[in-house]
């Protein structure tokens, strides 16, 4: 039985799907009119989301990156090295790893506090996808690879005003 949220190909009479654990349950069962936000998120790819980006490189000093992500209202910022992303610098990082007495953000390299190798989604991936990847690495930020090979970020924000703004 394929996975409707991730394409992962499973065992019949599955309960779960064995990749992203979503429901595999009444699959089967027909089901008429499926309109409203299950089968929008189920069906729409991440580029129907709003998206952003901060990028900085793995030498800019943490100050200035969180200086940077207050005056551009965002959350996090992607670390990038010659057109690779190389990790991910978020409120969680700064609060969990630059705080206490020891703490020198103005001497401190954004590198040694990112989050390195974050999952990364294409933007042909379902929405669904992005709410399961987010609910299950308890992210709330994701880095999307674009088919230009840039990137942006989605938000649980993002997937929230999707999700209310859409007209069922």
């Amino acid at each position: 039985m394929i996975c409707p949220s991730c394409g992962h190909d499973n065992i019949e009479g599955a309960d779960r799907c064995e990749e992203c654990v979503t429901s595999l349950l009444n699959l089967d069962v027909p089901q008429s009119g499926r309109e409203g936000p299950a089968s929008s998120v189920m069906e729409n790819d991440i580029s129907h989301l709003d998206q952003e980006l901060l990028s900085v490189s793995a030498d800019t000093l943490a100050l200035d990156v969180i200086k940077k992500m207050k005056a551009a209202g965002l959350g996090c910022a992607l670390v990038i090295e010659n057109g690779n992303l190389v990790g991910i610098f978020t409120e969680r990082d700064l609060l969990n790893k630059l705080t206490g007495a020891a703490a020198k953000p103005g001497q401190t390299a954004v590198s040694e506090l990112m989050s390195v190798n974050p999952e990364i989604l294409s933007e042909t991936d379902s929405v669904a996808t992005a709410v399961n990847k987010m609910s299950m690495g308890r992210y709330r930020h994701i880095p999307i690879r674009k088919a230009d090979r840039s990137y942006s970020v989605i938000s649980i924000k993002h997937v929230l005003k999707y999700i209310a703004k859409a007209a069922w």
